[in-house]
């Protein structure tokens, strides 16, 4: 969620500025949100809300500098004026307010607004660490005022004196956003495949890191991805078909990183795979045109049973993620 740049921190990207402002609209500006990344006539607006006297709001979030969002904003508004979604909600006959929030503003911006008809305020935003807590603080540009959050994110905490490389900085900011309890397992469960053989490498690519040999010859990879705070985990292990008795697969993981739940086979990338809970908070337009269960794909993950831990090479029945990681790592010395 968070990055560290020098000694400041910023958002990772515009989605998860995005995240904490939606979830704290009315704290923040005492908003009522309607509707995220809303499509209209062509034009996606980030966030539009209302407030208690009915008002249309418009907000457009910058997670850097841009000298254009004024012309963002106004392009907004004439399309959701002309369109007036939740009309029940909104009084279109009362003036718009189109709310620009962004780290700063480009002196362009200024003359931008000036020569608008509309209403647009401009607030700025930063990450502030105050010894071990972040806060998300949000200015008025004109009005002086100033908001505060308490953000969920943690600087993880690194054991001295280690003799292994330091963790790559990606996945420390992955694990800022999750309780300190669960960074320490995740950074001890790459301690442990790290540690299991000498030449297991630590390699980045852009969107995950992998251990193993090079490029292609891994055992575990933990994938990034910006809509999840932690670490995707994939491991490699025997595939159940019958057909494929010794080959070994790409299987996601859905773990509390003590215990396995779910697992998919995933060839490659993240996969379309997800637990039937999921599914069900899903709308079924969006599933996949396949149904969830058949066609060539499995798009439903499979619920973990002790007994399939035997057929992925423990010696006992057991839903241990550390047992399932030895036994992945264990097959891929065998196979060198």
């Amino acid at each position: 969620m968070l990055v560290r740049t020098g000694s400041h921190w910023s958002f990772e990207s515009e989605r998860a500025l995005e995240n904490i402002v939606a979830d704290h609209l009315q704290s923040l500006l005492s908003l009522n949100l309607l509707h995220r990344q809303y499509l209209c006539q062509g034009e996606i607006c980030d966030l539009v809300a209302t407030n208690v006297d009915r008002q249309l709001v418009i907000i457009e979030l910058k997670n850097s500098e841009d000298r254009y969002i004024v012309q963002q904003l106004t392009r907004y508004y004439e399309s959701l004026t002309l369109e007036q979604p939740w009309s029940d909600q909104l009084d279109y006959t009362q003036p718009a307010r189109l709310i620009a929030i962004a780290p700063s503003f480009h002196r362009h911006n200024f003359i931008d607004r000036k020569y608008n008809r509309l209403s647009l305020e401009f607030f700025t935003f930063q990450v502030i660490q105050q010894q071990e807590r972040f806060w998300l603080q949000l200015s008025s540009v004109d009005a002086h005022d100033t908001t505060s959050i308490p953000l969920n994110y943690t600087e993880v905490s690194l054991p001295p004196d280690d003799d292994l490389p330091a963790p790559p900085q990606r996945l420390l900011e992955a694990l800022g956003a999750m309780p300190p309890d669960a960074q320490q397992t995740i950074l001890a469960l790459r301690d442990r495949v790290l540690r299991f053989d000498p030449r297991i490498q630590e390699v980045e690519t852009a969107e995950s890191i992998g251990y193993g040999r090079g490029q292609k010859n891994w055992c575990v990879e933990l994938s990034f991805d910006r809509k999840q705070s932690g670490p995707i985990l994939f491991l490699w292990l025997p595939l159940l078909s019958h057909r494929h008795k010794k080959a070994i697969g790409r299987h996601r993981i859905w773990t509390d990183w003590a215990t396995i739940l779910y697992w998919a086979h995933v060839p490659s990338g993240l996969g379309q795979a997800k637990p039937m809970e999921e599914w069900q908070q899903i709308p079924p337009e969006k599933h996949p045109r396949k149904t969830l269960a058949g066609g060539k794909f499995k798009y439903v993950a499979n619920g973990f049973s002790p007994n399939v831990a035997l057929h992925f090479g423990c010696t006992e029945q057991t839903a241990s993620l550390q047992a399932i990681v030895d036994a992945a790592l264990q097959q891929w010395q065998a196979r060198l």
